[in-house]
């Protein structure tokens, strides 16, 4: 190496210590060409057992080389990530050449840098600058440049490769800057795109042009303030010094690693408590799977459930009496009298013979004008007419407006108490208990259906499992460079098997010789493929379907065992709900009536 390097080495070697090493596969020899001799090489730790961190984040990989581990061991890997980061910057050094194939991951979830001798060194105040780096891994900022030569990074620089990796290892391995473009010259290049802060998944996203894929795990699934935390770090306050440091990003996920739930369909669906509902189920029902639970150690276990003895529980339930609501017809109201400076029918008629005698008058005192003064009582006859007219249609849409707002009121009252105390809740709660019944009942069944078509279905699935051993970051195809891959990714394209002609026409860019040549190399793989009739149906797949089902299966007798009290309490309450809501019933039927009997004095 050339001087500086050998400086740069020297000083590494004797600056390495015990946290540095813990994360660092960090410089701690050098090796001479004899004694005092220049430095031609130098000892660091060996990493074994550990495989790149897109193996990770990657749901293809994963599911070969991690298949047992859900979305919290993604937390942890995201976690120590940033501890890495946090590590090289508190001792006064930026990685600089942040990518994926830097950092690699145990299944313990422990993390170690590689390539230490390439980072931006601070020896006592020289730096030993990072003049190397991957393109959708560089920040807005600095996609202008030409070269990294002479250029000297920043922590703030190093945070958003930070951001971006923890995006990728919590969100599937798409690239935050990746999307569906809204606007002409948006998605022609990812580089342009973070240059330009094109965050596909920020919440004013419509206005940067671009939108996030189809099919992709929503932000929401984390809290808002870690949400904010990815939009700092990929917005333009991010770029100006903003973006949140290593040691928030593990304070943060730290927190929420605290505030997790396991779903009951299965214990591979781990997400945050502030959801209501598991996203993994949901994104399943859209046929995106990234946790499969392999179903191997299923056992069949009896609960005591009788579906018979409960049914007749829930049916032995009386439904609540009818409501007896205040009916607003019954009201004796009397209606407001107008306004005092509404002109009435009566003064109208008034000043119109007054009009019509003063015209008169004028005829019969000055005969020679009594074209004019009949024109001049026809305009004050009109004009009489139009003024009360116009009072009174101005007076009745008030009282209208008024009769429509009881009216709304008076119906929202009555609507609640159906829900909250009569036979309309009470029936609406016992048909869905219904619909339990009928799925539980018809379980077995659509078990075995479901394990039928896996016979039907196996060489489908063989190729699509042997497919999807093609990883296409480790292919060679025209015209697919590292850009594209991430593009790739960032739509749920990762292997053979995800290829399809109408996925790839949905990514922006990739035109008929592209998509060609994807389909080429999918078709490729695909003659490779040998069906094999003996492995038509393992025990995997079989026990697979099993806890499936006994899932479901749990859900729905706990649902159903529950039915009897919540039927009994809703009976029970029904008539404290509706005492508690009588003043109001009363106060919004008498408002009703006197709205009407307002609204007739004008009609």
């Amino acid at each position: 190496p050339d001087p500086k390097k050998q400086s740069k080495l020297s000083f590494m070697s004797s600056a390495a210590d015990a946290r540095l090493i813990e994360y660092v596969a960090w410089p701690q020899e050098t090796i001479h060409s004899g004694c005092g001799g220049p430095i031609i090489g130098f000892l660091m730790p060996k990493v074994v057992s550990k495989n790149p961190i897109h193996m990770v984040y990657s749901p293809a990989h994963r599911r070969q080389y991690y298949p047992k581990q859900a979305w919290d061991f993604l937390l942890y890997v995201a976690r120590n990530v940033a501890a890495s980061f946090e590590t090289v910057h508190v001792h006064g050094h930026v990685i600089g050449d942040v990518n994926q194939d830097s950092f690699m991951i145990g299944r313990d979830s422990k993390v170690v840098l590689i390539d230490s001798d390439s980072f931006q060194v601070n020896a006592h105040g020289t730096l030993h600058l990072c003049e190397v780096g991957v393109s959708h891994f560089t920040p807005p900022e600095l996609q202008s440049l030409s070269s990294f030569d002479g250029f000297a990074r920043t922590i703030n620089h190093d945070c958003f490769g930070l951001a971006l990796l923890i995006f990728h290892i919590l969100f599937g391995g798409r690239h935050p800057f990746s999307g569906v473009p809204l606007r002409n010259g948006v998605g022609d290049a990812l580089e342009t795109d973070i240059k330009n802060f094109r965050y596909a998944y920020a919440h004013d996203n419509s206005s940067r042009g671009i939108g996030p894929p189809p099919r992709s795990i929503p932000v929401s699934i984390l809290p808002d303030a870690m949400a904010l935390m990815f939009h700092l770090a990929f917005t333009e306050q991010g770029a100006s010094g903003y973006r949140p440091t290593a040691q928030q990003w593990i304070t943060a996920i730290d927190g929420l690693r605290g505030r997790l739930r396991k779903c009951s369909v299965t214990m591979m669906h781990v997400y945050p408590s502030h959801l209501a509902k598991c996203p993994w189920c949901a994104l399943e029902q859209q046929g995106v799977v990234y946790f499969v639970d392999s179903g191997v150690a299923f056992t069949q276990t009896s609960s005591g459930f009788v579906l018979a003895q409960v049914w007749g529980l829930i049916q032995a339930v009386p439904v609540p009496p009818p409501l007896n609501v205040p009916i607003h017809a019954n009201f004796s109201v009397k209606a407001q009298p107008l306004p005092v400076d509404i002109i009435g029918a009566d003064l109208i008629i008034f000043f119109r013979l007054v009009v019509i005698a003063i015209a008169v008058v004028i005829v019969a005192a000055v005969p020679d004008f009594w074209f004019l003064t009949l024109l001049a009582g026809f305009g004050g006859y009109a004009m009489v007419g139009n003024i009360g007219a116009t009072q009174r249609n101005a007076e009745t849409s008030k009282r209208r407006v008024a009769l429509e707002a009881a009216r709304q009121e008076y119906d929202r009252l009555v609507e609640r108490a159906k829900n909250d105390a009569g036979p309309e809740g009470f029936n609406v709660r016992k048909a869905e208990f219904s619909r339990c019944y009928d799925e539980l009942n018809n379980l077995s069944w659509d078990e075995k259906q479901e394990i039928d078509e896996l016979h039907s279905s196996a060489r489908d699935r063989q190729k699509h499992k042997f497919l999807d051993t093609y990883f296409i970051d480790s292919a060679s195809i025209p015209g697919i460079g590292s850009a594209r891959k991430a593009s790739l990714h960032s739509f749920g394209i990762e292997t053979a098997a995800d290829v399809t002609r109408g996925r790839l026409l949905q990514i922006h860019g990739f035109g008929k010789s592209l998509t060609r040549a994807i389909l080429d190399w999918k078709a490729s793989c695909a003659r490779r493929f040998v069906f094999n009739p003996a492995a038509a149906l393992s025990s995997v797949d079989r026990n697979a379907v099993r806890k499936k089902f006994a899932a479901k299966r749990v859900v729905l007798e706990h649902t159903l065992e529950a039915a009897p009290g919540q039927l009994q309490q809703f009976r029970q309450q029904a008539v404290t709900r509706i005492i508690l809501l009588q003043p109001q019933f009363e106060a919004a039927a008498l408002k009703l009536a006197q709205a009407q009997a307002d609204l007739s004095k004008l009609t």
